[in-house]
């Protein structure tokens, strides 16, 4: 049973994710809801997270760059987490800022949002 945490301020997003998951014990993935960014990192490394999908919203992926320290952080605080990125297909600078991130280690793989939840899901069990 692999631990995954659902790193998004969208609550629908996270509870839809969570329920599909629960419904399908055969997956065999716990789903948790981490929806404060401020102590993702936190949670994911007291609740054993596996693997965190966290979802790149407008304003994260530039700016302060909050998305990129939270992924940093996320890989020093639980190193064994494997991280999964689900961003917006038409931001070609925010698809160029997630491969440099793929290059560099911050993260370990991408999902475009508009994808299937069946490709989703086949990459969580990949992983």
């Amino acid at each position: 049973m692999k631990n995954i945490g659902f790193i998004t301020t969208n609550k629908v997003l996270a509870q839809s994710l969570a329920i599909l998951i629960k419904s399908n014990p055969d997956l065999e993935l716990e789903p948790f809801l981490m929806l404060n960014l401020g102590q993702a990192a936190l949670d994911a490394e007291i609740m054993g997270i596996d693997i965190a999908v966290v979802e790149v919203i407008a304003g994260m992926s530039n700016g302060d760059g909050a998305i990129w320290t939270l992924c940093n952080t996320l890989r020093r605080t639980v190193p064994n987490c494997q991280i999964l990125l689900l961003v917006q297909q038409d931001d070609p600078a925010l698809q160029d800022k997630v491969l440099e991130a793929i290059k560099n280690k911050s993260v370990d793989d991408f999902v475009f949002c508009d994808s299937s939840l069946d490709y989703l899901l086949a990459k969580l069990l990949t992983i």
